[in-house]
């Protein structure tokens, strides 16, 4: 266990990108390889694709955690986009790269991970602010990083006036990660139980977890 200092919670930064994606990569490696066949250069690729067209989308923040300069841990908060609300838009040069990456990653391995995101994504409704992903880097787990970061949205689910939940999903099999967001107030509002989702990530039940106020 590596022992931390204060730790700066900001948003992400475009000098940040490789960094939260090797965090990604990391942290998500197990449930998005499992049947695709991606190695970790590959699957960190698309992540770091994934990072600039979920900005580009809206309704999406991606958060680092920082310690002593270095990203130390990352999560992704959803939100429901107002109507009317200014989207970015795709670039030509994002797609063009994006078109190059998957012809070199391969469209069956590209598929599957499309898949996989597609099934472990959520909508989330008016009100809630949903934790889309968090992950800490493997030389500091188990150092508080997690804990600061889960405050850190508590914090800011209760400044902002529109929200009146936080939420998450959990894989049944981590057990320790289940421990730790109900000792910070969070509680199961549902159990999804799906086959395959078993034979897609290897996790066959899912917690939906909320936080309320």
């Amino acid at each position: 266990m590596t022992t931390i200092s204060a730790i700066l919670m900001e948003r992400m930064k475009e000098e940040h990108k490789a960094s939260v994606s090797e965090l990604l990569q990391q942290g998500f490696c197990s449930k998005f390889q499992l049947g695709t066949g991606l190695n970790n250069s590959q699957l960190q690729w698309l992540l770091e694709r994934l990072l600039v067209l979920v900005e580009q989308r809206g309704g999406s923040e991606r958060i680092v955690a920082l310690q002593g300069g270095s990203v130390v841990g990352s999560l992704s908060l959803q939100f429901q986009v107002r109507s009317g609300d200014p989207r970015p838009s795709k670039t030509a040069v994002d797609l063009l790269l994006l078109w190059k990456g998957i012809q070199e990653v391969g469209w069956a391995k590209a598929l599957g991970f499309s898949v996989r995101l597609a099934f472990l994504s959520h909508r989330p409704v008016r009100g809630e602010l949903y934790i889309a992903d968090i992950t800490v880097h493997e030389r500091f787990r188990g150092a508080g990083v997690g804990r600061t970061m889960l405050e850190w949205v508590l914090r800011e689910a209760a400044s902002r006036a529109e929200i009146r939940y936080a939420s998450l999903h959990v894989s049944g099999s981590n057990v320790g990660a289940k421990r730790l967001y109900e000792r910070m107030g969070f509680r199961t509002k549902d159990v999804q139980r799906s086959r395959f989702m078993a034979w897609l990530f290897g996790e066959q039940e899912w917690n939906y977890m909320i936080h309320e106020g």
